[in-house]
């Protein structure tokens, strides 16, 4: 269905770090792009919003990423958007636990400009909404 905007979520509780993966996306892709700070106005948004994509941090106050991812899991509604992890901690531990709740693509921090449009362009190109 070419001409649709697709929608991604960026979740962060770092103000500075979703508008720099903002900027980064709006870069490359066409889309319409929503903003949460923490887990739970994340989930609140992606029952409300349906995103295509979410991009998710990891390392969170009140609600962290593993909760969120938890939540999604459990719910029919949310366990089919893909997410994109993104951890400051570049531990294997961390990274299989990530993968343990179907998370296919994840981003160690600092994010780096290539690595993230790469992850991004596999939804995006997958789902013929280029621009």
């Amino acid at each position: 269905m070419r001409g649709k905007k697709k929608k991604i979520l960026i979740v962060d509780d770092d103000f500075a770090s979703r508008r720099l993966v903002e900027q980064i996306i709006r870069s490359k892709f066409t889309c319409d792009i929503s903003h949460a700070q923490d887990g739970s106005e994340a989930l609140q948004t992606m029952l409300r919003e349906a995103p295509d994509l979410v991009i998710l941090d990891m390392v969170m106050p009140f609600m962290n990423g593993m909760q969120v991812l938890e939540t999604m899991k459990r719910s029919a509604n949310l366990s089919q958007i893909p997410v994109i992890a993104c951890t400051a901690v570049g531990d294997t531990s961390v990274a299989k636990q990530i993968i343990s709740y179907g998370v296919q693509h994840y981003i160690v921090k600092p994010i780096d400009k290539n690595t993230l449009v790469e992850k991004v362009s596999i939804f995006v190109e997958t789902s013929d909404i280029t621009s």
